[in-house]
């Protein structure tokens, strides 16, 4: 048996100008995560990483951790199918439709104007709400990679890295929560997309969810561990 684990990265720039960057407490979280693998002596045959710079800077900086404390991690390989799906852009472009279809939407954003504190929170209540409906393709969009399209990269990219794994080894991925809801779905062989997506919504910032993968079998072992982070240093996006 081989044994893989998924890591979110870390929190990211919500609200800025660039989200795909970490956050000063992202970078926090990563370095808290290193320790903690290096303090449990874990040790990776292999390490991937998807092309966005959220996930590559995650990575980067467990690396870094290992280095200073005389470890060494296997240079990462890059899997485009370890991309996050567009969640974020589509919304902005689906929002006209999601209102209209989702009156419950159209209240949140009205309660913003009259109490603009609630701008994140309301923010994010709609993004569940638009989760849902793109994925279960009530939502189309020409320019922007659709759901399905998201899964079957995400698919590919899995099946990629499951073919180079070799019996008995530990290997690390560095990716995205969207991405590892999808993996799970492929473990579990779910169909439900909304459930698929409320996966991803409940993935926190670097935790880790595990696999066993033998040439019969790929089956989830864990999934969303935190065991590394204090509630005061836990978040979502």
């Amino acid at each position: 048996m081989s044994q893989l684990y998924f890591f979110r990265h870390a929190q990211a720039s919500y609200g800025a100008a660039i989200y795909d960057q970490l956050s000063a407490k992202g970078e926090q979280q990563s370095a808290i995560l290193g320790q903690y693998l290096v303090d449990g002596n874990f040790e990776f045959d292999k390490v991937y990483v998807g092309p966005m710079r959220r996930q590559q800077h995650t990575f980067e900086i467990v690396a870094d951790v290992f280095s200073k404390n005389n470890r060494s991690m296997p240079e990462p390989i890059l899997v485009e199918g370890l991309k996050e799906h567009g969640g974020g852009r589509a919304m902005e472009e689906g929002l006209p439709q999601l209102m209209a279809q989702v009156p419950e939407v159209k209240r949140l954003f009205e309660e913003v104007q009259a109490r603009p504190e609630l701008k994140r929170r309301n923010s994010l209540l709609a993004f569940e709400h638009f989760m849902y409906e793109w994925a279960d393709g009530n939502i189309l969009l020409e320019k922007i990679i659709n759901w399905a399209e998201f899964r079957a990269n995400v698919r590919e990219g899995l099946n990629h890295i499951l073919k180079e794994t070799k019996k008995g080894e530990r290997v690390a991925a560095f990716t995205s929560g969207g991405t590892i809801s999808a993996i799970t779905a492929e473990a579990l062989q779910l169909t439900n997309e909304r459930r698929v997506a409320a996966l991803n919504l409940s993935i926190k910032n670097t935790s880790f969810t595990s696999f066993l993968y033998s040439k019969e079998a790929f089956n989830l072992l864990s999934f969303n561990e935190l065991p590394h982070l204090n509630k005061d240093m836990e978040t979502y996006v």
